[in-house]
């Protein structure tokens, strides 16, 4: 038998958490450096009313896709229309999880909240899209409705479908390629900025 040394083996200081802190602040759940970072902010919103899971299961992935990178920690309470549960998730990154966990107590008000913590954080985006998963029944753009969609920039296309899988549009582009617009919002989906309706 040859002999390796356990340094080897166990690859010491390959992990170097001053290394890994100096990247992301974050790794240990607080901010290591007590310096500003004006690029770090936070945000947190609250809406009365129950939220569309669906909706903010599709916003959600749409969003880790999109900003995983910069999202450094997130979490909510959200109260799911059919549910006498409390959701309760939270998320690093791209790394997402969730679950139900208690009830709404009979004189709780079924609120739902959102906090978000990161770096060069689209605030409004966070915001808006969060309350877009509001549970309704009524949307903008009806089916026919020649719109952009962005697709990392404004595409036209029209709407052919609401609600389609829990998300708000399901958008067929000029070219014929489909995509869904996970919730009404102008990041997401708008009337074209020409304002021509002409396909």
């Amino acid at each position: 038998h040859s002999e390796i040394s356990p340094k080897e083996v166990i690859n010491i200081g390959a992990f170097d958490l001053d290394r890994v802190l100096n990247f992301d602040p974050y790794f240990l759940g607080d901010i290591k450096n007590p310096k500003h970072d004006q690029a770090v902010s936070s945000t947190s919103t609250k809406i009365e009313g129950e939220v569309n899971i669906q909706l903010l299961d599709n916003w959600i992935h749409r969003l880790l896709h999109d900003q995983g990178e910069q999202l450094y920690r997130y979490k909510g309470i959200i109260a799911v229309k059919g549910r006498d549960e409390k959701y309760v998730f939270q998320g690093v990154g791209h790394y997402f999880s969730g679950k139900f966990s208690g009830k709404w107590g009979e004189d709780e008000a079924r609120e739902s909240t959102f906090v978000f913590i990161g770096k060069d954080l689209n605030l409004k985006l966070l915001n808006e899209g969060f309350k877009a998963c509001r549970q309704t029944d009524e949307l903008r753009f009806t089916v026919g409705t020649l719109v952009e969609a962005n697709v990392g920039r404004y595409e036209k296309g029209v709407v052919i479908e609401q609600w389609d899988e829990g998300n708000a549009y399901r958008i067929r582009l000029k070219g014929g390629r489909e995509i869904w617009a996970p919730v009404d919002i102008d990041v997401y989906v708008r009337l074209p900025v020409d304002g021509k309706q002409d396909q």
